[in-house]
């Protein structure tokens, strides 16, 4: 009996390291399978219009510019090359999709690439649709009153949220075609310097007002009274009546941003400011970008009392000063998680 146990262990033994054996060549032999195989697939070139980086100073231009300056650009799957225009001329080219991120096209535009049978080549947004977040789709602008058929015809649509992609896609009944949508985030290049400390700071609050949509300044005075009455230094700036100088200047010397806007699909100029090693607060739940560094604050919508809000960000504010943050360290992990390299690599993977 004893013999026979003793086989029957060996046996045992030698079958389990024989499977043991069989997986991990099995393994090696799909990932060198895989990476070779990947090693050898052509890449997918992508044409970035970049002309939209020379209309104004707003966020959509800011986009466009920061994807520019890290052109021409490569991954392992992917070869981003610049144009300043695409039109259908370009169509002819043997890049695999043409990107433009601030399309102004007409509808001649969009029916010329329809005709050429290239319209699937195309990728167009964040600054596309909507003209007006609560008003979409609005059937007097073409795009919008066509926006289905467009969705169904090129590539795809960019846009910078989940939350956008769901408010787009209910309001245009185009949620069977939720693929179409691609998420690439909004991004900045812009590394300062020099970034004050904390304690080198002299504002506390610095409150950032926006309302391209939906106007809430009777709400922001009454939050801004609050925060007069403590004992919290407060400074305002407004969405388009700031130059980059004033930007820096305030960014540098704050500790904390309250975000205030209605609605916003990008918040280029909230990403600049972070960059400077500024804590954020927003209702958005998409401009939260680490829990380290920015804060979720939903009582920031309330169209009647702000004293939810003002305590919730009151609180936090006690505990992260109570603590001597370190300015430089919260810049550079904004800076990694803003940097445009991300948003060139989130447009490759939506297409693979």
């Amino acid at each position: 009996m004893k013999m026979k146990f003793k086989c029957f262990y060996l046996f045992f033994i030698f079958f389990f390291f024989l499977i043991l054996i069989i997986a991990f060549f099995n393994y090696n032999f799909l990932f060198y399978y895989n990476f070779f195989s990947n090693s050898k697939k052509k890449p997918i070139i992508i044409e970035l219009e970049t002309f939209g980086s020379r209309i104004g100073e707003g966020g959509p231009a800011k986009f466009v510019r920061g994807m520019k300056e890290l052109l021409p650009y490569n991954t392992s799957y992917c070869k981003f090359i610049s144009s300043e225009r695409i039109t259908p001329n370009n169509g002819k080219n043997k890049s695999d999709y043409f990107y433009l991120p601030f399309p102004l096209i007409s509808e001649s535009f969009y029916e010329e690439w329809v005709n050429m049978t290239r319209a699937s080549n195309l990728l167009l947004g964040p600054c596309f649709v909507p003209s007006y977040w609560r008003n979409f789709p609005n059937k007097n602008i073409w795009k919008e009153r066509r926006f289905r058929e467009i969705l169904k015809t090129i590539k795809g649509v960019v846009v910078h949220s989940i939350r956008v992609r769901n408010h787009l896609s209910q309001r245009s009944n185009t949620t069977d075609l939720i693929k179409k949508y691609k998420i690439v985030r909004p991004c900045t290049n812009l590394m300062p310097k020099y970034v004050n400390s904390f304690e080198n700071r002299t504002i506390d609050i610095l409150f950032f007002e926006k309302y391209p949509d939906l106007d809430r300044r009777k709400q922001a005075i009454q939050l801004l009274n609050l925060f007069n009455n403590s004992s919290k230094k407060i400074e305002r700036i407004a969405y388009g009546n700031y130059t980059k100088d004033i930007m820096i200047k305030l960014a540098n010397n704050s500790k904390f941003i309250v975000y205030f806007s209605f609605f916003d699909t990008g918040a280029i100029g909230l990403k600049e400011i972070q960059n400077y090693g500024v804590f954020a607060f927003s209702h958005q739940e998409d401009l939260v970008i680490s829990k380290k560094t920015s804060f979720y604050v939903p009582e920031l919508t309330n169209e009647t009392d702000m004293n939810e809000a003002y305590k919730n960000i009151m609180e936090k504010i006690e505990i992260i000063s109570s603590k001597h943050p370190n300015t430089q360290l919260i810049s550079k992990i904004n800076q990694e998680i803003n940097k445009c390299q991300n948003a060139l690599d989130d447009i490759c993977k939506s297409l693979l």
